[in-house]
């Protein structure tokens, strides 16, 4: 089950996982599963991407699609705009275990 951050929302959070690299940025494999990008870091280093580690980290949430564009009736009817938050985690520090 995909963790809900509604209530650690700016808070700080420590949460342990997997260190991996995305296209995106670095992300956090929590549970093996799901995934949660991460800010304050460019990439893991090849001594920490793959490891489990423990993040202290901020909780932090942005719209995960542009903001809709009300005189583009056509994508708003594909769905385009708007949509979910996206969560991330704004690491302060963090360790291999």
């Amino acid at each position: 089950m995909t963790r809900d951050w509604t209530r650690d929302e700016d808070q700080v959070v420590t949460v342990t996982g997997t260190a991996e690299n995305a296209k995106a940025g670095p992300l956090l494999l929590i549970d093996d599963t799901h995934p949660i990008f991460l800010t304050g870091i460019p990439e893991w280093d090849d001594d920490t991407a793959g490891k489990q580690i423990e993040v202290e980290a901020i909780v932090r949430r942005e719209p995960a699609l542009p903001a809709p564009d009300h005189a583009d009736e056509k994508e708003e009817k594909q769905g385009t705009a708007g949509g979910r938050d996206q969560w991330f985690l704004e690491v302060q520090s963090f360790r291999v275990i």
